[in-house]
């Protein structure tokens, strides 16, 4: 592996030790993720009480019951968009208090649309064989689920803000984190604490399980691996933002932990050992997904390093 232009790029003027600054990297991470689920939480509540006011004013005596059913419904998009607070704070970060350009957190303009197309595609097969080892090996069974034009114009819109969500975590610790640390130290080190915190941030997820953990960790690495040979977040972006959508909104899984509402296929759960199932927590908490993403973590890891000798 070579460190790209994207960490090449970056200006890291320090006096403080290597050790130091990576500590303050991962607080920083830290810091900023959880400020900004806070600001997060600030929006929705702030957002819908002026709803609540507004729909008062026009209409009084229904707005209450109204506001109520219209923000649960739409409760999954704003969770989604609110995570624009933590990119936001990242790219402020960036650009006025470090003076990067924001090439350096992985935005790019070279392929960016065929990345997002090879993201896309990746986590489809991933979740496609996930699934089919489910079905067929009586781990669990999918129905299609009678969906009118409401509820199916309601998944799709989701899309884009599963992109957004997905895309923020890997700004955080793949174009951010593992960039800062790699410009001071080597790869792997950096792929190694970007994905462990990658980890620990959802260890308060529901039904979270030492496999749970262990394979957003794999997942972590896989999204850098795919982040370092393409010198580029697009890639990752579509690959994590996808792998969220299809597990919710398709397939009707947990995504680590939390419900996605609506999908277009009701999953039910068979009655094994949580290793297998995944349990509360979905289907990444299943040895399962710990096979595909060791497959997969294997497959880009070859194929990485084909590349960069072909270009030596």
């Amino acid at each position: 592996m070579k460190k790209g232009l994207i960490i090449q790029d970056i200006k890291t003027k320090t006096s403080v030790s290597v050790f130091v600054s990576t500590l303050f990297y991962v607080f920083l991470t830290f810091l900023f993720v959880e400020g900004g689920l806070w600001l997060r939480g600030e929006f929705v509540g702030t957002f819908s009480l002026v709803i609540e006011f507004l729909t008062d004013f026009f209409s009084p005596g229904n707005g209450g019951a109204s506001v109520q059913e219209f923000y649960y419904h739409y409760f999954l998009y704003y969770e989604l968009f609110s995570f624009v607070f933590i990119l936001l704070l990242f790219i402020f970060w960036v650009k006025f208090i470090e003076k990067n350009s924001l090439s350096t957190l992985g935005f790019v303009k070279k392929n960016w649309l065929k990345y997002l197309g090879w993201g896309i595609s990746l986590s489809l097969l991933q979740m496609g064989v996930i699934a089919l080892v489910y079905q067929v090996g009586g781990i669990g069974t999918f129905e299609l689920n009678e969906l009118s034009l409401e509820p199916i114009l309601f998944i799709l819109g989701l899309f884009p803000f599963w992109l957004l969500q997905g895309g923020t975590e890997e700004v955080a610790t793949r174009g951010w984190l593992l960039t800062r640390i790699a410009a001071r130290t080597n790869l792997p080190l950096a792929i190694g604490i970007s994905s462990s915190l990658f980890g620990i941030l959802h260890l308060g997820n529901a039904g979270v399980t030492f496999l749970s953990v262990l394979n957003i960790i794999l997942d972590g690495v896989l999204a850098a691996l795919l982040f370092i040979y393409t010198d580029s977040i697009w890639l990752v972006v579509a690959q994590h933002g996808t792998w969220n959508y299809v597990q919710g909104n398709l397939l009707g899984f947990q995504v680590s932990g939390t419900g996605a509402d609506a999908s277009i296929f009701s999953f039910t759960m068979g009655s094994g050992p949580d290793w297998l199932t995944g349990g509360e927590f979905g289907a990444e908490g299943s040895i399962i997904t710990t096979l595909v993403l060791l497959l997969s973590i294997v497959f880009v890891y070859r194929i990485g390093e084909r590349r960069e000798r072909v270009v030596e």
